[in-house]
C-alpha cells in the first residue's frame, strides 16, 4: 500500500492555533484524521477541541492514541446535528476568547470597559452642553447603556429607559458603568456561564452511562451530569477561597467581645445543616397547619419545552437560565390567575437540574379539596400552551380520514335539523399513546376486577363473622375490602410537561415526599442507599454538582408559597433565648420563634396567604448615598407592626390575628466590625501594659497633614483628678479606634501609634476636604467632568461662608439642620419650628434663595425676643 500523504493545512478551513495544534502529530494518518475532523467544527471552537485531543493523544498510557480517535469521532457524531446552534453561540461570544478563557484577563479587561465607559460618557457630555443637566445626564446614560449591552451585561435601568425614571437612577448607572469592580463582577458572572454554555453545546454535560460487564457497575465516558467538571473545579475553588479568607477573618462586637467569623458563618443560614433544618421544620408544621386547615397536598412536577432542553433535537441554545426565567414568567401569571379566582393554595417550590444542566420544578402545594380540580386546570393550561404541538407528536404524525357524521344545520331559517355530512377529520391512529392507553384499559380492568374479588371477600367475611357473633353472643366485627390503588393515566398527553400526583397520607406525610428532594439539593444528607432517576448514581454523591450548577447559572433553589416572611421569623430568633421582652404586643411572636414553633408563629402573622398584609414586618434604616454608587443602602434592624390601614382591613376581613398597635423591636443592638484575625489580641496585649495608651509610640503628626503635637503624656496629665473607671473608657475608645478631644487637642490611635492633633489643623483639614468634595460636586453637576477653576473658586466661596455662618453663632464647627425634636434626616417630616443648619443656609443664599447676613444681623447679636 502506499505511502499516505498528509493534508495541505492551508486549503483547509482550519484556525491557526488549530493548524500549530495539528503539525505537533508526528503520524500522518492521525495527522489527516484531525485535520479532516476539525474542519467540520465551527473555526471559534477548533482550538478548544484539538487541545482536548491533543491531551488525550499524548497520555503516558498504553492505547493513549486510540482512545483519543475513539473520543473525537464521539464527539463529532454527537456534535454534527447542532452545529448550526454552536455556530450561533460562538458567533454571540460576548469577548474575544482569549480574554474569556483566563480570569485573570477577564478581570482585568473591566477596568479597560469602565475606561472606555468614561471616555464615551465624556464625549457624549461635551457634545450637549447646550442642553440643560438633566437632559444632558440622560444622552449620556443612553449613549454609554447602549455600548454596554453590546456585551450582554445587566445594565441597570435598562428596561424602564422609557419610563418617567428620576435623575437619580441615571447617575446612579453611570456610577457603576464607570466603575472597574461592577465590570469585573459583571464578566465574572457572564464568563463562568458562557463557558458552562459551551460545555452544555459540545456534549460535555449529560447522562451518557454505560453499563461496566467487567465490574458490574454503571460507568460514565468522561461525562458530567448537571454542571460540567470545569464548573464543578470552579465552584470547589470558590469555596475553598471563601473558606479561606472566613479563616483569617474575626469579628469584634462594639462590646468588646471578639469571635472568629468562620464560627459566625457557621452559625447562620450560610451553613447547610442548618438550612436544611429550617427548610425540614417550615415544611412539616406547614403540612400540619394544612391538615388542621382541611387542606389537601398535591404534587406538581413541571418541565420546560424541548427547545430548552441540550440533549432534544430541537434544541435552539438556550441557556439554563432561559429556561428558569420561562418557568417562573409561566408561573407568576398561572399565579395572577389563581388570584382572580380567589384560589388559595400555600407549599414549597424546589428547582433541580435534569442531567443535561436544563431545570425542572417540583412543587408541593396545599389547597383546599373542593377547589383541587380547579386549580390543577389552570396550572396544566399556562404550563403546556408552549409549543404545544410537540406534545400530541410525540405520538405520531398528524392523518386525515374521511368520516361520515351527523351535523346539525340551519334550513332556511324555519329552524335546526339534523344532516348527514362527509368530511376530512384529523387522526392518530397506531401511536404510542394508543398503546399506552390499550395498556391502562387493560390495568384498569384488572383493577377493576381485584377490587371487585376483595369486595366478595368482605362479604364473605362479614357474613361469617355474623353467624359466629350471633351463636357467641356478641357485637360482630366488621370487615372492609381490600384497597387497591388505581393506576394513574400515564397515557396523558401533557404527562412530559406536567404531571400532578394527590398525595396519599397513608403511605406517607408530605414532608418526608419532598425531603429527599430538599437534601438531595443542600449536602446529599442521609441519601447513602437512594439512586437518582436521570443518572443512575448515588445522590449524596451529586450535592456538590447541583450546587455548582445552581450557583453558575445563579437559580434559587428553594421558595416557599403564601408563606408569611422568614426574615421576621430570622430577626426575632436573634434575641437571646429564653428571655422574655416587656412588649406585650411582640413577645407572642418572639416566643413562637424562640421556641422553634412555625405553626405558632404563621398564626400570629395572620396565617396562610396573608402577604403583604402579615402582622409585623421587617424594620430598616435607609442610608441616603450610603455606597460608592449614591445609592440608598437599606440595612435590617428589627421587627416593626405593620399597622397600615390597607393590612389592618384585610386581616379584620379575614378574621384572623390582628395587630393595630404601633411598636417595634430592635435585634441588632451590637454592631461587629470585621477584621484581621490577631488585631484585637494585640490591642489588648497594648491595653494590658503597665503603661497607658497614651503612652504608646506616637508619631509627629498625622499622615494626611502635616501638624503640630504636644507631650507624649499631656493625654495622662489633662486626666488628672479623673477617677480609674473614667481613665479605663478613655483607653477603650482610643483602643477602638475613637477620637477623644480634651483641652484642644485631638487624641486618635492609628496603627499602634497615639496621634495628637491640634484642633484647629483638624478644622482647616475638614474644610480642605469639603471644598474639594463640593467642587467635585459642581463639576458633576454641570456635567463637565472636569473640576475647573471656577469649579473650586465656588466651593472655597460655599464653604467659607458656611463656616462663618458657623463663627457668628460662637462654634468651631457646622450645624445640621434642625428641628424642635433635634436632627433630622432629609425625607422624613420636618416637625416643630426649622433652625437651618450653616450648610443649608449658605446654599440657600447662593442660590439667591435666602439673604446674606453679617455680624451686625439682630439675630445673630442674641438680640431676638
Amino acid at each position: 500500500m502506499a505511502n499516505p500523504i498528509p493534508l495541505d493545512l492551508d486549503a483547509l478551513n482550519l484556525s491557526s492555533i488549530a493548524k500549530g495544534l495539528i503539525s505537533s502529530i508526528t503520524d500522518i494518518d492521525d495527522f489527516n484524521y484531525l485535520a479532516s475532523n476539525l474542519e467540520k467544527v465551527p473555526v471559534s471552537l477548533q482550538s478548544r477541541m484539538a487541545r482536548k485531543y491533543i491531551d488525550r493523544y499524548t497520555e503516558k498510557k498504553a492505547g493513549s492514541q486510540f482512545r483519543a480517535n475513539t473520543w473525537m469521532r464521539r464527539t463529532i457524531a454527537r456534535l454534527k446535528p447542532r452545529f448550526g446552534v454552536l455556530l450561533s453561540i460562538t458567533h454571540n461570544m460576548p469577548l474575544p476568547w482569549h480574554i474569556l478563557s483566563s480570569v485573570e484577563k477577564t478581570k482585568k479587561h473591566a477596568g479597560t470597559l469602565a475606561l472606555e465607559c468614561l471616555e464615551k460618557a465624556l464625549d457624549v457630555s461635551e457634545q450637549n452642553q447646550h442642553l440643560p443637566y438633566e437632559k444632558i445626564v440622560r444622552l449620556t446614560y443612553e449613549g454609554v447603556a447602549g455600548y454596554a449591552k453590546q456585551f450582554g451585561v445587566n445594565v441597570p435601568f435598562y428596561d424602564m429607559r422609557e419610563d418617567d425614571l428620576p435623575q437619580a437612577c441615571f447617575e446612579i448607572a453611570l456610577l457603576k458603568l464607570q466603575c472597574d469592580k461592577w465590570w469585573a463582577r459583571q464578566l465574572k458572572t457572564l464568563r463562568k456561564q458562557f463557558l458552562e454554555l459551551l460545555e452544555i453545546a459540545t456534549g460535555q454535560v449529560g447522562k451518557d452511562l454505560y453499563y461496566d460487564k467487567k465490574n458490574q457497575k454503571p460507568k460514565r465516558r468522561g461525562i458530567s451530569p448537571y454542571s460540567s467538571k470545569q464548573a464543578q473545579r470552579e465552584f470547589s475553588f470558590a469555596q475553598a477561597s471563601g473558606r479561606q479568607f472566613l479563616e483569617m477573618m474575626e469579628l469584634q462586637s462594639s462590646d468588646g467581645d471578639v469571635i472568629n467569623l468562620i464560627e459566625a458563618v457557621k452559625s447562620g443560614m450560610a451553613n447547610p445543616a442548618n438550612r436544611r433544618n429550617e427548610l425540614m421544620l417550615r415544611i412539616r408544621e406547614t403540612e400540619e397547619l394544612a391538615d388542621e386547615m382541611g387542606y389537601v397536598a398535591m404534587f406538581y412536577t413541571i418541565t420546560c419545552p424541548a427547545r430548552f432542553h441540550a440533549n432534544a433535537s430541537t434544541w435552539d441554545g438556550s441557556t439554563p437560565k432561559d429556561a428558569q426565567n420561562y418557568l417562573t414568567t409561566t408561573w407568576a401569571r398561572a399565579r395572577s390567575k389563581l388570584n382572580r379566582r380567589e384560589l388559595k393554595y400555600f407549599g414549597v417550590r424546589v428547582v433541580e437540574p435534569h442531567a443535561d444542566g436544563c431545570p425542572h420544578w417540583h412543587m408541593m402545594l396545599f389547597m383546599p379539596k373542593n377547589k383541587l380540580q380547579e386549580i390543577n386546570a389552570i396550572l396544566r393550561w399556562y404550563f403546556i400552551q408552549e409549543d404545544k404541538n410537540e406534545l400530541y407528536d410525540r405520538y405520531g404524525p398528524e392523518l386525515t380520514r374521511a368520516k361520515v357524521f351527523n351535523k346539525f344545520v340551519d334550513i332556511n331559517t324555519h329552524g335546526t335539523h339534523i344532516k348527514t355530512v362527509e368530511a376530512c377529520v384529523k387522526y392518530r391512529a397506531g401511536t404510542e399513546k394508543t398503546k399506552l392507553f390499550k395498556i391502562y384499559k387493560q390495568k384498569r380492568s384488572e383493577w377493576g376486577f381485584a377490587k371487585k374479588k376483595a369486595n366478595e371477600v368482605a362479604i364473605q367475611r362479614n357474613k361469617e363473622e355474623a353467624e359466629k357473633a350471633k351463636a357467641e353472643k356478641r357485637e360482630p366485627k366488621k370487615f372492609k375490602a381490600k384497597n387497591h390503588k388505581a393506576p394513574t393515566k400515564f397515557y396523558r398527553t401533557f404527562s412530559p410537561r406536567f404531571d400532578a400526583v394527590k398525595l396519599d397520607k397513608s403511605k406517607g406525610s408530605a414532608a418526608a415526599y419532598i425531603a429527599k428532594y430538599i437534601s438531595k439539593n443542600i449536602d446529599g444528607y442521609m441519601l447513602t442507599d437512594h439512586v437518582d432517576a436521570d443518572t443512575g448514581e448515588n445522590l449524596q454523591e451529586q450535592a456538590n454538582p447541583v450546587l455548582a450548577w445552581a450557583s453558575t447559572w445563579n437559580i434559587r433553589q428553594f421558595q416557599f408559597q403564601g408563606s408569611p416572611s422568614v426574615t421576621v421569623w430570622r430577626e426575632l430568633r436573634r434575641m437571646p433565648k429564653g428571655k422574655p421582652i416587656k412588649d406585650e404586643i411582640i413577645e407572642p411572636i418572639r416566643y413562637a420563634a424562640d421556641n422553634a414553633n412555625w405553626k405558632d408563629y404563621v398564626k400570629l402573622q395572620g396565617g396562610m396567604c396573608i402577604g403583604r398584609a402579615a402582622n409585623f414586618k421587617s424594620m430598616y434604616e435607609d442610608t441616603p448615598m450610603g455606597n460608592d454608587y449614591a445609592e440608598v443602602v437599606r440595612r435590617i434592624k428589627g421587627v416593626v407592626t405593620n399597622i397600615d390601614y390597607k393590612a389592618v382591613l384585610t386581616r379584620l376581613f379575614n378574621n384572623v390575628h390582628n395587630v393595630t398597635d404601633a411598636t417595634s423591636l430592635k435585634t441588632r443592638l451590637i454592631e461587629w466590625t470585621r477584621q484581621l484575625k490577631g488585631t484585637a489580641e494585640k490591642i489588648a496585649a497594648k491595653a494590658s501594659t503597665n503603661v497607658g495608651a497614651a503612652d504608646l509610640s506616637w508619631s509627629s503628626g498625622n499622615n494626611c497633614t502635616p501638624i503640630a503635637v504636644g507631650s507624649s503624656a499631656e493625654l495622662i496629665l489633662d486626666m488628672v483628678g479623673c477617677d480609674e473607671k473614667q481613665i479605663t473608657e478613655v483607653k477603650k475608645d482610643l483602643n477602638s479606634g475613637k477620637r477623644i478631644a480634651r483641652d484642644g487637642q485631638i487624641y486618635q490611635i492609628k496603627n499602634g501609634q497615639l496621634h495628637v492633633l491640634d484642633e484647629t489643623a483638624q478644622i482647616k483639614h475638614n474644610k480642605h476636604l469639603a471644598i474639594e468634595y463640593r467642587a467635585k460636586t459642581l463639576a458633576q453637576k454641570s456635567a463637565s467632568w472636569h473640576v475647573t477653576e471656577n469649579h473650586w473658586q465656588q466651593a472655597r466661596e460655599l464653604v467659607d461662608l458656611a463656616y462663618q455662618y458657623a463663627q457668628l453663632d460662637g462654634r468651631e464647627t457646622l450645624n445640621a439642620t434642625r428641628n424642635e425634636l433635634g436632627e433630622f434626616h432629609y425625607g422624613e417630616p420636618k416637625k416643630g419650628l426649622i433652625t437651618l443648619g450653616d450648610w443649608d443656609l449658605a446654599i440657600l443664599v447662593s442660590n439667591n434663595s435666602a439673604s446674606a447676613i453679617s455680624d451686625n444681623d439682630w439675630w445673630s447679636l442674641d438680640l431676638m425676643a
